[in-house]
């Protein structure tokens, strides 16, 4: 059994990956670490570099995960720093920045990167088109799911969630699962 980190803090991250990427022989595990992440527009860069870090300082096979929010409007705001705006914003605060913006055009992209020491890390990345809302709708998952409605929907991630009628992108992970199965079996 070979031991592959997923390095994150966020356990539902982690738990979702865990849910849908089961591969004989291949054991995954969270590794609750900080990694530096550079400033870029990319969230594939920002997963590279953080994967290819801790891959070589902690001497270990790691998978990373970046995810940001690319609104047409605001010129691609808050692109891969989601996770800091939200943090300030909340929900209101994106549909403050939105007022009067006739395109609301928005997409998700999501990357994840594997890497092992001394090696180039191996990535992939999906986008989910959308739009954003003209107000905050729903009370689950996070500040940006309450304004983010999927192309395929007339309604929130966050009100889908309720109903448990949504499921995140996880296009990126069958790629990655695909390319562990090649390398590893």
């Amino acid at each position: 059994m070979k031991n592959i980190y997923f390095v994150t803090k966020n356990g539902y991250k982690f738990e979702r990956f865990i849910a849908l990427v089961k591969i004989t022989g291949l054991i995954f595990q969270k590794l609750e670490q900080n990694t530096p992440e550079i400033q870029s527009m990319e969230n594939k860069e920002i997963a590279e570099f953080s994967a290819s870090w801790a891959a070589n300082k902690f001497r270990l096979p790691i998978i990373k995960e970046d995810v940001g929010l690319f609104i047409d409007a605001l010129n691609g705001f808050p692109g891969p720093y989601l996770s800091s705006v939200e943090s300030l914003i909340k929900s209101n605060g994106f549909i403050k920045l939105m007022h009067n913006k006739t395109n609301r055009k928005a997409y998700w992209n999501y990357a994840i990167s594997f890497c092992e020491p001394d090696q180039s890390p191996v990535s992939f990345s999906t986008i989910q088109k959308g739009t954003i809302a003209l107000k905050a709708k729903g009370n689950a998952g996070y500040e940006s799911d309450k304004i983010f409605i999927p192309s395929d929907s007339n309604r929130t991630i966050a009100e889908l969630l309720e109903t448990k009628q949504f499921v995140r992108n996880s296009e990126h992970y069958v790629m990655l699962e695909k390319y562990l199965r090649s390398k590893f079996s």
